[in-house]
This record gives C-alpha cells, sequence and structure tokens, in this order.
C-alpha cells in the first residue's frame, strides 16, 4: 500500500469515528455535505484530523478542502513538508541573544501568522518572570514563559479566577512554535523545562494559562497533563479561549484528613 493510499485509509477511519458513516460512502470525491458534516461536525473533524495526524491545519484552510480526496493531498503535503526533528534541547532564556530569538519567534506566530497585537512581557532580568527556548540543534523553533501572578488580584479577575489565599501562582504565557514543529511534542518539551527548573523549585501550588477554546478540549494539556478547563469563555487579544488550570495535589498527609473526615452537606447557589 502506497503512502496516500495508506493516508486515505487512516482518514476514513477518523471519519467514520467521528461522523458514524458507513465506510463505503466514504471515497476520494466524497463531499463533506454528502457525509451529512454540518460547520460544527467539520470544525470538529478538523480537529479530529490534527489530532490524529499531528499535524496542524488553519480553520481558513480547512473551510477550503471540501472533500476527502483535497483533504488527503493536503494532509500528504503537510507531511512531506515537514521538517525532521534530530535534537531537541531546552535552554533558559537569560540573556539578551537569547531573548531576541524568544521575540523573533513570538513576532511570527503571534503577529505575523495571527494577526494579534500582543503585548510584550519583560525580558530577562526581571524578578518574577522566566523564559525558556526550545532548539532543533541550533535553530530556535519555541518558547515558553512563565510568570508569578501570585499577588496580582486584579488579573486573576480579570480571566475570573479564584485562589486560595496561601496558593503561589504561575502563568505559562505566550507559548509560541514555529510551523514545522507543531504537534510534534515540543510543547511537552517545553512545560517540563518549566517544571524542572521553577514551578518545582519555587513552590508554585497552581499554575494557569489561556488556551484557544476550540481546541482545549482536545489539548494534551486537558487529555494527560491534569490541567481542568475553566468555563468562561474569554474574549483575549489571542481570541476566544479557556482558562486551563492545575493544582498541586494534596500532601499525603492532608489526603488522609479529608478521606475520613465526615460528609457534609450544602446548599447549592
Amino acid at each position: 500500500m502506497d503512502k496516500k493510499h495508506e493516508l486515505l485509509s487512516r482518514l476514513q477511519q477518523v471519519i467514520c469515528e467521528h461522523l458514524v458513516v458507513d465506510p463505503d460512502q466514504i471515497t476520494e470525491n466524497s463531499t463533506w455535505m454528502d457525509l451529512g458534516a454540518d460547520s460544527l461536525d467539520r470544525l470538529q473533524m478538523s480537529l479530529a484530523v490534527e489530532q490524529a495526524f499531528k499535524v496542524e491545519i488553519p480553520h481558513q484552510v480547512g473551510e477550503r478542502l471540501n472533500t476527502v480526496g483535497e483533504t488527503a493531498r493536503h494532509l500528504l503535503t503537510l507531511l512531506a513538508a515537514r521538517k525532521p526533528i534530530f535534537n531537541i534541547r531546552t535552554e533558559e532564556a537569560t540573556t539578551y541573544r537569547q531573548w531576541a530569538k524568544v521575540s523573533e519567534i513570538r513576532e511570527q506566530v503571534f503577529s505575523a501568522e495571527n494577526g494579534f497585537a500582543f503585548q510584550p512581557l519583560p525580558g530577562p532580568g526581571e524578578p518574577g518572570v522566566w523564559h525558556f527556548l526550545a532548539r532543533d540543534e541550533n535553530d530556535a523553533i519555541g518558547t515558553l514563559s512563565v510568570v508569578d501572578t501570585t499577588n496580582d488580584s486584579e488579573l486573576h479577575r480579570r480571566f475570573r479566577l479564584s485562589f486560595d489565599r496561601n496558593d503561589r501562582v504561575a502563568r505559562y504565557a505566550q507559548l509560541a512554535i514555529l510551523k514545522p514543529y507543531r504537534n510534534r511534542g515540543i510543547f511537552k518539551i517545553l512545560f517540563q523545562m518549566a517544571q524542572n527548573t521553577v514551578i518545582r523549585s519555587q513552590g508554585f501550588t497552581a499554575e494557569w494559562l489561556l488556551y484557544p477554546a476550540a481546541l482545549a478540549q482536545s489539548s494534551a494539556l486537558a487529555q494527560s497533563l491534569g490541567f481542568t478547563i475553566e468555563a468562561p469563555l474569554l474574549k483575549t487579544e489571542f481570541g476566544r479561549c479557556r482558562v486551563l488550570i492545575r493544582r498541586a495535589p494534596a500532601p499525603p498527609q492532608m489526603q488522609r484528613v479529608e478521606e475520613t473526615a465526615p460528609t457534609v452537606e450544602t446548599c447549592p447557589i
């Protein structure tokens, strides 16, 4: 089986699972309308295809892919153009040369690609802010920052966040990865670097970030990394987002106390 037929077979399987249609109905010439997909179904299908094939399909591109064959051919193009990853390493960005790379990546991803008018974060050396770079060999390919928002009650109110008085709160901010490296697990590497370098050593007990609303439910953060999705849909400088939060588990002693405590009924509000 050649690459095209193998990919088409996988695509048909994804379509069957999400649109609940008979495989015999799915041909290269099938349109999404033929398969009974409305606009919401198409959005969900696009997300499912991105997850299955580890690619990124911008919304405006997905809208132009009207048949199964067009989608398959676009996937083949994306997979063929994807740059192989050889030697990913991460580093804390503490110099202005590194900071220039951080800024360059964010300008490319946020401004040039998406048209976001974002506010740059404070640079290296500012208290309560840490910046990280991911590199493939010597090429800077991704960046993530951590910001201590523990005492920023105004920011927390703006995003409808509530934390305990004793929480130390960290925000993951302005995650940006260059297009050829997306959906390749780079963000997990950056998050792990932030965890090892800052989150544990600084004693943070709550972590949060803004995440595109349409992708929040299917993200690895929600699926496997323990983040919960907050209900409010927020309009932000990065479009419609939801807040994802992860809290440190209670110490074992506290967990035992909670498990043996009596149940108390409360009134719903």
